[in-house]
């Protein structure tokens, strides 16, 4: 960008020894021209001359009144040109703060007092702009805090409406989003997925024995212990009641059968602290994408649904049987 040039501190004028001969030349010449006139106006009176004597009067006096006029003219232009070029100067100058506001105090003549009300309006618009500046970065950050807040209270909300609240569990919606996107990328990738399908044997009697408060720590005990065992990208689930779902993405069949195995141990261990007869336990179902000939969320539920419920009638005739023996 160019760099405005800096106006000096006088406006451009003429030279100041022109303008002083011109106010003495001008009053000179013009009675230079009345004394020539009179003269003539003698020179024809004295000569009998009269009629041309009087055209000689009215020409000197009209030339007089014409002289005077333009130098009135002259003199008035003089007054007010000079001060408004030095204002015309300025104003830029001053709006784009390369001069200061008191600038303008050099602005003389009768042009004198608009510029001081020019430069307490200059004043005033500087003032209110710094205080719109003020308000707008309060607003700004007044705004901004409450985006923040609002941000946070949404993520609170997507977290609460993805969790299950008694466990902390990812819930069934969850699962129903995450499932198809794990087997898809799983698919483009050549990994294997493996998935289980938890539910708890005995939990209606652990309920009408001690209570649902009973049942709700037992819930809460199996999520810890669920999370607490799988590893950091296998992801758990609660689908409702005593049913829980692990998902392990590059895991294969046998990987999924022994962290079945330990989570059945450990629920094991839980549920004797109850003291019931049966305990609780863990029947677990297993499906693997590498076992299946259709790669989807629903052949791969299916699989393990119908895998869970041969497991739960595993134990119930072990449970039979124990009972039998007794």
């Amino acid at each position: 960008m160019t760099e405005m040039p800096r106006i000096p501190d006088e406006a451009p004028r003429s030279d100041p020894d022109g303008r002083r001969r011109g106010r003495r030349i001008a009053p000179a010449l013009l009675m230079i021209a009345q004394g020539g006139g009179f003269a003539a106006l003698v020179g024809l009176l004295l000569s009998g001359h009269l009629l041309e004597a009087m055209w000689a009067l009215q020409f000197v006096l009209a030339a007089g009144m014409l002289l005077a006029v333009l130098w009135a003219g002259a003199r008035r232009r003089r007054v007010w040109n000079e001060p408004l070029a030095r204002l015309e100067a300025l104003l830029p100058e001053v709006r784009e703060g390369r001069e200061p506001i008191e600038a303008l105090a050099a602005v003389g003549g009768r042009l004198a007092p608009l510029a001081g009300h020019i430069r307490e309006l200059l004043r005033e618009l500087r003032q209110e702009r710094s205080r719109t500046k003020h308000l707008r970065e309060e607003i700004r950050q007044r705004v901004a805090s409450r985006t923040e807040g609002l941000e946070r209270t949404i993520g609170a909300l997507r977290q609460q409406a993805a969790r299950d609240p008694l466990t902390g569990l990812f819930n069934r919606r969850m699962l129903d989003a995450y499932l198809p996107e794990a087997i898809e990328r799983c698919k483009a990738e050549d990994r294997p997925l493996c998935l289980l399908m938890i539910d708890v044997d005995h939990f209606k009697q652990l309920n009408d024995t001690l209570g649902h408060p009973a049942g709700d720590d037992m819930l809460r005990s199996l999520a810890q212990i669920i999370r607490s065992t799988i590893g950091e990208a296998d992801i758990a689930f609660r689908c409702g009641g005593d049913e829980f779902v692990v998902v392990l993405e590059g895991c294969d069949d046998a990987a999924g059968r022994a962290l079945a195995a330990r989570l059945s141990s450990l629920a094991d261990a839980l549920g004797r602290t109850f003291h019931l007869a049966p305990s609780p336990r863990l029947s677990i179902g297993i499906s693997s994408l590498s076992n299946l000939q259709e790669l989807s969320a629903a052949a791969l539920w299916r699989q393990a649904d119908e895998a869970l419920y041969q497991v739960k009638a595993e134990h119930h005739i072990r449970t039979e049987a124990t009972r039998r023996s007794a």
